[in-house]
C-alpha cells in the first residue's frame, strides 16, 4: 500500500498508508480528525548519484522515520 503525504490546517503535515483508490480523497488527521488534503512531494530515490544517496548522520530512516532524507 502506498504512503501519501497530507497537510492538516491545524496540526501540520502527516503521512498515511492508503489504497491508491483513496489517495485523492481527504484523509482524517491522526491527531484531530480534521479532513486534510493531500500534498505532493518529491519521491525518495536512493542509489543514483553517490553524493545524493549518501545517508545523513544516523541514516535515512533516522531522519524522519519513513525512509526519506528530510527533517520534520
Amino acid at each position: 500500500m502506498p504512503l501519501y503525504d497530507y497537510r492538516c490546517a491545524h496540526c501540520g503535515e502527516f503521512r498515511m498508508f492508503r489504497p491508491m483508490s483513496e489517495s485523492g480523497a481527504p484523509a482524517p488527521c491522526p491527531h484531530c480528525a480534521t479532513p486534510s488534503e493531500r500534498v505532493f512531494s518529491a519521491p525518495f530515490l536512493a542509489g543514483g548519484d553517490a553524493a545524493v544517496a549518501s545517508p545523513p548522520a544516523g541514516g535515512f530512516r533516522h531522519a524522519c522515520g519513513f525512509g526519506c532524507s528530510h527533517n520534520h
